[in-house]
């Protein structure tokens, strides 16, 4: 007697075909599409089904370009360059432990089908690249992002390296604090954060924390957070607090002293365009944003020499003190 299941999932395994198979520059035709359902699920069916069930997908809304050349699926989930942007973010980020890797990155070169594995061959030896354990850095996200959906506060430790190049908690008891959003920067993933008796915005990172609970008490409106009354611009974050130290963004000018090439592609990549940038008379360039004060002070000084700070006076006198501390180690 014949097997009705496999009709039932034709439709379905032609599909499954299309994806794995065919591209613009791999076409398929009716007699390809037959052999690979004989050979992959061992389906036997003729031309006239293969036709009838691409033109029930077309009818459903698959993007499938059928003509005399073959047939491909035209749009899938991913274009060839996502793809390799999200691939290359998971290898690049230190925190997901080898084996989730590799375990993300063949999801990834999946949905591009068997010609996109091609793209993937730089993915030789994770041993090449660094990378923590990562244990619970996917089960942390699916906490935070559950406190922040029910608007719960969250329980942890924060860890830290010690001598033994192992992590360790920073205090014996847990820290309690109302989690507001997730963002990635400098190529970490962080948590904005409340810690329960204080008032300001912080934030935690996610691969640093351990042991966390959701309790049964309510996060603090974000609105009451010093700094929350306008809400919450992870944008805006992004750019006004370079390293997120969490001290109040204000008005800073510098210029550069002795010509910097470049200067303005730094800006730009740190804070975004929303600074102002005049041309002074001697050729250099004088800077206007906003943004942290303790966070500048350290970007800045990277550039010695070559940029000076002209207010606030406060971070002027930072500097100042910072370059003398400086001196001192070097006499």
């Amino acid at each position: 007697m014949e097997n009705l299941e496999p009709k039932k999932l034709l439709i379905l395994r032609i599909l499954e075909i299309l994806t794995e198979y065919s591209d613009a520059d791999h076409r398929l035709h009716q007699n390809d599409v037959i052999s690979l359902l004989r050979i992959v699920y061992g389906i036997e069916c003729e031309r006239k089904a293969v036709a009838r069930n691409v033109e029930y997908l077309v009818q459903a809304g698959y993007d499938i370009v059928n003509d005399k050349t073959g047939m491909y699926l035209a749009e899938k989930k991913f274009e060839t360059g996502e793809l390799r942007l999200l691939i290359d973010s998971v290898l690049a980020n230190r925190n997901i432990s080898k084996r989730y890797t590799k375990e993300l990155i063949d999801k990834l070169a999946s949905e591009g089908g068997k010609y996109f594995k091609n793209y993937a061959k730089h993915v030789v030896n994770l041993d090449d690249w660094r990378k923590n354990d990562g244990l619970d850095y996917f089960y942390n996200i699916e906490l935070l992002c559950e406190a922040i959906k029910t608007k719960r506060q969250a329980e942890f430790f924060y860890d830290s390296y010690d001598i033994d190049l192992q992590k360790h908690h920073r205090s014996a008891e847990k820290y309690c604090a109302s989690c507001y959003q997730l963002l990635l920067k400098n190529g970490f993933y962080y948590a904005a954060v409340c810690f329960v008796n204080h008032d300001n915005l912080a934030f935690v990172r996610v691969d640093r924390l351990s042991d966390i609970v959701l309790t049964s008490q309510i996060a603090r409106p974000f609105d009451s957070v010093h700094g929350g009354e306008r809400g919450l611009n992870i944008g805006q974050l992004v750019n006004t607090l370079p390293y997120l130290y969490s001290d109040e963004p204000q008005h800073v000018e510098f210029v550069t002293a002795n010509g910097i090439q470049h200067m303005i592609d730094y800006v730009v990549d740190w804070f975004g365009r929303d600074v102002q940038v005049t041309e002074l008379p001697d050729g250099n360039l004088k800077f206007s944003l906003t943004a942290s004060p303790w966070a500048m002070k350290f970007w800045l000084m990277q550039f010695g020499k070559r940029v000076k700070v002209l207010s606030p006076q406060s971070l002027v006198e930072d500097v100042k003190a910072e370059i003398r501390q400086m001196a001192k180690l070097y006499k």
